[in-house]
């Protein structure tokens, strides 16, 4: 087995989960982002955010212009700072954090590999602490790219400068993974009610203990 020299970490679903986090209870434990969304707008109101997520995603324009644009399309009175919100309703799991800080500290490289817009870049940069836990930070928005894009993950390889089969890369989406995989990445599927326990597990399979 090849020694695994830079772990590639996405963060929705692994390190990071919208609110209702697992393990609250209550009755906004059945109501996600879609249902929340289409309150505010309607039926498939959710659908055509996410649908306008993609450009602001690849970085080629703001997230909040995109928002504003599709209130005003659709007629709606809700504000952008309402939407928004939304993206600022995360919960961090700190366990996870401490186990990528335990990788870090055996001398194998970490970077954040994530599908991010401006608006949620700054709120993980800048309120959440996200960069102090990586050597390297790899959001959509700023690379250009987005998961699975091909590009996306030839655009980070060629960056940490490393060999795809030295890199392990682990994802709670199989499309990002089966596309990492096609690239020659070791690329693992977490599963988010596995918790930090199933990144303990991941990591094992390479090799690293945490």
């Amino acid at each position: 087995m090849k020694q695994i020299r830079a772990v590639l970490w996405d963060a929705d679903g692994v390190l990071q989960h919208g609110h209702p986090a697992p393990g609250h209870s209550g009755a906004a434990e059945v109501r996600g982002w879609p249902e929340r969304l289409n309150d505010m707008g309607g039926p498939d109101f959710a659908d055509a955010l996410f649908a306008a997520e993609k450009a602001p995603l690849r970085g080629e324009e703001p997230f909040r212009p995109a928002v504003e644009r599709l209130l005003i399309d659709r007629g709606l009175s809700v504000s952008p700072e309402d939407v928004l919100a939304l993206w600022d309703d995360v919960h961090v799991d700190s366990e996870a954090f401490d186990v990528v800080d335990r990788v870090r500290a055996q001398g194998i490289s970490c970077a954040l590999a994530t599908n991010q817009q401006d608006h949620r870049v700054r709120l993980m940069r800048d309120t959440l602490g996200y960069d102090a836990h990586f050597d390297r930070t790899y959001y959509s928005s700023e690379v250009g790219a987005m998961k699975p894009e091909p590009e996306y993950f030839r655009r980070v390889l060629a960056d940490l400068e490393l060999p795809s089969e030295a890199t392990l890369f682990i994802d709670d989406s199989a499309a990002n993974v089966e596309s990492a995989s096609v690239l020659g990445i070791i690329a693992e599927r977490h599963d988010p009610r596995a918790g930090v326990a199933g990144l303990r597990t991941l990591l094992a399979r390479h090799d690293i203990l945490v």
